[in-house]
Formats: structure tokens, C-alpha cells, sequence
């Protein structure tokens, strides 16, 4: 009777340690860390880059780099980010980050969006992208191209003339100037020396 019951212990102790015991042998995949969107996650020495993607404008011809950055250094920080396709076209971009959280991309936000243009590069590819702080070495990572095809990236997806509209701001404020430093140089003349 003592063996039969000795016998069942044992059993009941090989069974419950086949079926719980995966953990001892097999790593554990909620330790990892991971991108929980569909963006990537960089880091560098002073800022941490949080679901990066660049989101294709009306066009699908330029595309706006939409990241969150966590500048953990204390002071700005500058963040270049070199994007180069498997064709070799390539764009760059630079960001001042302010300490603490900050969002890009997003057209109704203080920053204003970055759109880089890369021929030939459309939804659902990669491209390699090259994270540089200032000072610190490049990281290098793939980065994936969406649009506007998923309701949550809608609001990401510029128009067609997004940096158009600047550009003429720019040229207008520009011609006023001159035509301002035109018109002081005309009453300059005018006065008696």
C-alpha cells in the first residue's frame, strides 16, 4: 500500500513537471523587448527613438518620418537619420529633440513634419536608416514604409503640396524683405547729410 501511494506521488510530480516545466529549459519570449506597433525602436547614447516609420504622402512619392523621442540627456540634442533604399537613393533628416517626450509627425503638433523624398519606395518596404546623435557612433536599423491604408496612419498622410505651401511662405517673406531693404536704401538717399 506505502509503495502504491509512494508510486502515485512520484507519477503526479513527473506529470506536473512535463507540463509546467517548458520555463526551465525554453527562454521566455515576454522578456525580450520588442516594438509593440508596427514602427522600430532605436537606441542611442542620449536619445531613445520610439516607433519609427516614414508614412507616404498623397503622392506615395515623399514620406514623412513619424517617430516619439525621449531625450533622456538633460539638454537638445540633435538627431540625424540617413535614409538610404536598395536602389541607392538616399534622404536625410535632422530633428532638434528638447529633453523629456516629443512626438514628429504629426501635422496638428508643435514640430513640424519632416517629409524626405526617396524615388522608387513604396508601402511595405524597408529602408535602411542611420541614427546619429551628435557625438555618438550611427546605429543603423530597417525601417518600414506605410500609408495611409490603416485608419490609426490616416492623420499622418500629408497633401500633396505639404512642403509646397511653406516654400511659397519662405519666397514671400523673402521678397518682402528685400523689397523693405530696397525702399530704406531709396530714403537714405533722400535724407540731407
Amino acid at each position: 500500500m506505502k509503495i502504491r501511494i509512494a508510486s502515485s506521488i512520484a507519477l503526479a510530480a513527473v506529470l506536473a513537471l512535463g507540463a509546467t516545466g517548458c520555463s526551465l529549459i525554453a527562454p521566455q519570449g515576454t522578456l525580450e523587448p520588442y516594438a509593440p506597433s508596427d514602427g522600430r525602436d532605436i537606441s542611442t547614447q542620449n536619445v531613445d527613438v520610439r516607433n519609427i516609420m516614414l508614412i507616404a504622402d498623397e503622392t506615395g512619392e515623399n514620406f514623412n518620418v513619424v517617430f516619439s523621442a525621449v531625450n533622456r540627456s538633460g539638454s537638445e540634442q540633435q538627431l540625424t537619420i540617413n535614409f538610404v533604399t536598395e536602389g541607392s537613393a538616399s534622404a536625410s533628416a535632422e530633428f532638434d529633440i528638447p529633453t523629456g517626450n516629443t512626438r514628429f509627425g504629426n501635422p496638428d503638433d508643435e514640430q513640424a513634419p519632416v517629409l524626405v523624398s526617396l524615388p522608387g519606395v513604396s508601402a511595405g518596404a524597408t529602408v535602411a536608416a542611420y541614427f546619429q546623435a551628435a557625438g555618438t557612433p550611427e546605429v543603423e536599423y530597417q525601417i518600414p514604409v506605410l500609408d495611409g491604408t490603416l485608419a490609426e496612419y490616416r492623420d499622418y498622410v500629408l497633401p500633396a503640396d505639404f512642403g509646397a505651401a511653406d516654400e511659397r511662405d519662405e519666397q514671400a517673406t523673402a521678397e518682402q524683405q528685400e523689397a523693405a531693404q530696397s525702399h530704406v536704401g531709396e530714403n537714405d538717399e533722400d535724407q540731407p547729410q
